[in-house]
C-alpha cells in the first residue's frame, strides 16, 4: 500500500503544481483601493501580479469615468517574465468605482482570469493626531455615497467606523468628510487613519528626538540618564510606513488634528509651550516627508479645547497658526469653535457628538476643498518631467523600464503602425512633446520606447531595443517596420540601432538630433557607455560613431525628416543634422532627406520644434508604411 500512497501523493502534488502554474494572481490593485490622481482627469494605476509564464495577458476596465473615456474591450499587456511576474503602470481617467479584469491566454484559450470589483482614481488623505482624529466620537458613521474607502496598511475596505489603523472604537469625521469631497469632485476618496488617542506631538517624533519635559502619558517616550526625555519613535514609524505604502505620489495631503494633550495640562510641567510645539511639529512634518519620500503637504487644525471651563489655549493656537503663516502647513479648521451640542456628554466632553462629527467633517471640507480646487485647476507650477497620456502603459521588459502609448481602440490596426522613440529616460518623452504624441495617437499610431540609460548609441544597448521590438511585433501585433524618433541625444540611439537593423526601419524623424558623439556628450562622457576608456573609444571612433556611417542609411533607402536650430551650440547643426544630409546627398539619395532649419533657435523648448506639421505628417505616413503587410 505504501507505494500506492506515494504514487497518489505524487499525483496530488503534480496536480497542485499544475494549478499553481496556471494561476493568475493580482497583487495590485486591491479591492476598494483609491489611487491618487496626478491631474484633474488622469491617474496612474499599478497593475501587478503573477501569471503563467508563457501566456499572453490582457486587461479590461469598466465603470464610470469622471472625464474622458475608458478603453473599450480587452487591451494587451506586456508578457510575463520567465518567473511569471508582471507589472505595468496604466494611465487612466479619474473616476470609479471601476471593475478591472485581467486574463491569461494560451493561443485562443483563456487559461486563467482575475478581477477586482472596486478600483478608484481620485483623492487620498492620511489622518493623524490624537483622539479627535481617530475613533472617539459619540456616534459611529459610515459612507453614505459608497465612494469612500479606508486603508489599513495592507488592504482597503469600505469606509465605516471605527476607522482601521486608528485607536478608539467609536465614530470619526472621516466618512462624512469623504462623502462631501466625493460629491463635490466626482471621484472616490480614500483615507489612511493613524491617529492615537491622548498623544502629545512629542510622542509622534522620530525615535531619539529629545525634549526637556514628558507628556502626560509616557508609554511612547522614555527618560534618559541625563534627565531629558526622548521619543521611542513608534508612532513616527507607523505614520511613515503608511505614507510609504501609499507611494511617494500616493497622498494628496496629511490632515493633522492634535493639541489637546499639549495644552493646559493639570501638571503644568507637562504642558508644551507654544514655541516648542511649533518647533517639534515642524520637525515632524519635515522628517516624515524625508523618511517616507512623500512631499504631501500637511493641513494643521486649530486644536486645544478640553471642556466648557477650559475652551482652549491661545499659546498653542498661535503656534499652530504660525505654521500656516510660515508656509510650513496649510490652514485646517478651527475645531475649538465646535462647542455645545457638538461635544459628547451633553456638551461637557472633549470628543464630538454625532452632530459634532458631521460639523467637524464640514469644517475640514471647507479647509480642503478650495485649496484642492485651485490645485486641480492650476495644475503643476512647472511642467511635469514626464508625459502621461490616456492608455499609456509603463512596465519592465527584462531589466529595463519601457512604455507603450496606444491609440484609442477604434483607431488601432493589425498590423499596428508605430513610432520607436528615444531617448526614453525618466524625464522623456516630456510635456513639450504632448501635441506631437496626441497627433500620433489620433492618427492611429502607437508610440513605444525603452530606457537603456545614458547609452549614447552604444551597441551594448541594442539587445534592449531589439527586445522591445520583438515583444511588440511578436505579441502585440505591431508592424514589422517602425518610424524612429530621435530627440537630441536620442539621435545616437536611433541612428546606431537603425544602422544595425535597417530592415526594421521605415523612416526617421529627429528634433535637434545628435549623430556625432564628439559634439555631445563628448568622447570622455560617451566612453563609459561603450565600456571603453576615452583613449580606446578615440581609437575605435570610426567603428562606433554613427556620424561616420550615415551613408548606410541612405543606401538602405530610409527616408528622414529633421528639424534643427541654426544657432544650436549644444548639438551644432553642421556636425549633426547637416552631416546626415551630406551623407544622403553623396549617396545620391538627397530626395530621401529633408532638413527644416529654424532661424535663430538653439537647443531649447521653442514650440516650433514640437508643433511642426511637416515632421508629424511624415512620421505618421512612415509609421503606416511600415505596417503594410
Amino acid at each position: 500500500m505504501k507505494p500506492l500512497l506515494a504514487l497518489g501523493f505524487a499525483l496530488l502534488l503534480g496536480c497542485f503544481g499544475t494549478r499553481a502554474a496556471e494561476a493568475l494572481i493580482l497583487e495590485s490593485p486591491l479591492d476598494w483601493q483609491v489611487v491618487q490622481r496626478h491631474s484633474e482627469s488622469l491617474g496612474t494605476l499599478r497593475l501587478q501580479g503573477t501569471a503563467p509564464a508563457t501566456s499572453r495577458l490582457e486587461w479590461r476596465i469598466t465603470g464610470s469615468a469622471k472625464s474622458g473615456e475608458l478603453p473599450t474591450g480587452w487591451q494587451p499587456l506586456p508578457s510575463p517574465t520567465p518567473q511569471g511576474t508582471f507589472a505595468v503602470d496604466l494611465t487612466l481617467p479619474a473616476g470609479g468605482w471601476y471593475r478591472l479584469e485581467v486574463r491569461a491566454r494560451q493561443n485562443d484559450t483563456v487559461v486563467a482570469q482575475a478581477q477586482v470589483e472596486h478600483v478608484g482614481i481620485g483623492e487620498v488623505f492620511v489622518v493623524a493626531g490624537q483622539s479627535n482624529s481617530a475613533n472617539y466620537g459619540e456616534e459611529k458613521l459610515a459612507t453614505q455615497t459608497g465612494q469612500v474607502s479606508a486603508f489599513t496598511g495592507s488592504r482597503w475596505q469600505r469606509s465605516q467606523d471605527p476607522q482601521p489603523g486608528a485607536t478608539g472604537e467609536g465614530g470619526s469625521f472621516i466618512p462624512p468628510l469623504g462623502d462631501a469631497l466625493a460629491t463635490q469632485f466626482g471621484v472616490p476618496v480614500g483615507f489612511a487613519a493613524v491617529g492615537v488617542g491622548a498623544t502629545s506631538v512629542r510622542e509622534w517624533l522620530p525615535g531619539g528626538t529629545r525634549f526637556p519635559n514628558p507628556p502626560t502619558l509616557t508609554g511612547n517616550v522614555r527618560q534618559l540618564d541625563s534627565g531629558d526625555w526622548e521619543s521611542k519613535g513608534t508612532l513616527f514609524t507607523n505614520l511613515v510606513s503608511r505614507l510609504r505604502a501609499l507611494g511617494p505620489n500616493g497622498v494628496r495631503a496629511v490632515l493633522w488634528h492634535q493639541g489637546e494633550s499639549d495644552a493646559n495640562q493639570k501638571d503644568p510641567t507637562r504642558t508644551l509651550p507654544g514655541t516648542l510645539y511649533r518647533t517639534l511639529l515642524e520637525q515632524l512634518i519635515r522628517d516624515s516627508q524625508q523618511a517616507s519620500g512623500s512631499r504631501a503637504p500637511w493641513f494643521v487644525a486649530l486644536v486645544s479645547y478640553h471642556t466648557p471651563d477650559d475652551p482652549g489655549s491661545p499659546d498653542l493656537r498661535s503656534a499652530q497658526e504660525a505654521l500656516w503663516n510660515a508656509g510650513t502647513a496649510l490652514p485646517g479648521p478651527d475645531s475649538d469653535a465646535l462647542i455645545g451640542p457638538n461635544r459628547d456628554g451633553g456638551g461637557k466632553g472633549i470628543h464630538f457628538s454625532g452632530a459634532g462629527l458631521r460639523a467637524h467633517a464640514a469644517a475640514w471640507k471647507e479647509s480642503i476643498a478650495p485649496w484642492l480646487l485651485t490645485q486641480l485647476q492650476s495644475g503643476p507650477q512647472s511642467p511635469p518631467p514626464a508625459l502621461t497620456l490616456p492608455l499609456q502603459q509603463r512596465f519592465q521588459l527584462g531589466s529595463r523600464p519601457a512604455f507603450v502609448m496606444l491609440p484609442p481602440p477604434h483607431l488601432r490596426r493589425q498590423p499596428q503602425p508605430w513610432i520607436f522613440y528615444a531617448p526614453t529616460l525618466a524625464a522623456y518623452p516630456d510635456e513639450a512633446e504632448r501635441w506631437m504624441h496626441e497627433q500620433f495617437l489620433a492618427a492611429g499610431i502607437a508610440v513605444a520606447g525603452i530606457d537603456v540609460g545614458e547609452g549614447y548609441g552604444s551597441p551594448q544597448n541594442h539587445p534592449h531595443f531589439t527586445n522591445l521590438y520583438q515583444e511588440l511585433t511578436t505579441h502585440w501585433g505591431f508592424g514589422k517596420k517602425a518610424c524612429l524618433f530621435g530627440r537630441s541625444r536620442g539621435g545616437l540611439w536611433v541612428s546606431s540601432w537603425a544602422l544595425a537593423h535597417p530592415e526594421w526601419v521605415s523612416g526617421i524623424i529627429g528634433i535637434y538630433p545628435v549623430y556625432d558623439f564628439r559634439t555631445y556628450p563628448g568622447l570622455a562622457q560617451a566612453a563609459s557607455a561603450y565600456g571603453l576608456t576615452p583613449a580606446e573609444l578615440t581609437a575605435r571612433e570610426a567603428e562606433f560613431n554613427p556620424v561616420h556611417r550615415l551613408g548606410q542609411l541612405a543606401r538602405a533607402g530610409i527616408p528622414v525628416v529633421l528639424i534643427h536650430g541654426d544657432v544650436d551650440t549644444v548639438v551644432p547643426l553642421p556636425e549633426n543634422s547637416g552631416t546626415l544630409v551630406r551623407h544622403y546627398q553623396e549617396a545620391n539619395a538627397g530626395g530621401l532627406v529633408k532638413l527644416l532649419v529654424l532661424k535663430g533657435q538653439g537647443h531649447n523648448f521653442y514650440e516650433g520644434f514640437f508643433r511642426s506639421p511637416e515632421v508629424v505628417t511624415f512620421a505618421i505616413e512612415r509609421a503606416k508604411a511600415g505596417a503594410q503587410p
